[in-house]
């Protein structure tokens, strides 16, 4: 989320068996955050508070298939008020079964923070996934 970290919580976490370059979603996450914050604060109703998870530097039309960094399996977070309540559908490319608690854990924190921030409880997560496999093998 783009929050500090130590050393030792690097070399343990950040791992190619995790994710690599493409379960790496740190760069940009603080200031699209605060983009959704201010987006639900200002217009509750908004179905714009959106976190794209690639392109975090560059623009869609930079896409390269052969760049695993660009090529997220999360795509996009959308969260939206409904019934008083915060509520995220999640849109992913390719979920790898064996880190799936990581990315459910990484949703579910950013979710809470978001919540807290605009004092709101925590509503449903929907989790929609194109492509689902075992590992980091599949390509």
């Amino acid at each position: 989320m783009g929050w500090e970290y130590t050393e030792e919580e690097c070399k343990r976490w950040q791992l190619s068996e995790r994710g690599g370059a493409q379960g790496d979603y740190r760069e940009g996450m603080q200031k699209k955050i605060a983009n959704v914050i201010d987006c639900l604060r200002t217009e509750p109703l908004s179905k714009r508070a959106v976190i794209p998870i690639p392109f975090n530097s560059a623009g869609s039309a930079t896409v390269d298939w052969t760049d695993q960094g660009q090529n997220k399996c999360c795509r996009e977070l959308h969260l939206y008020l409904e019934d008083g309540k915060l509520k995220c559908t999640g849109i992913v490319r390719m979920q790898n079964a064996n880190i799936f608690v990581k990315n459910i854990h990484f949703f579910a924190t950013l979710i809470d923070h978001v919540a807290k921030e605009l004092k709101v409880p925590v509503g449903e997560y929907t989790h929609w996934i194109t492509n689902i496999c075992h590992d980091r093998s599949a390509t």
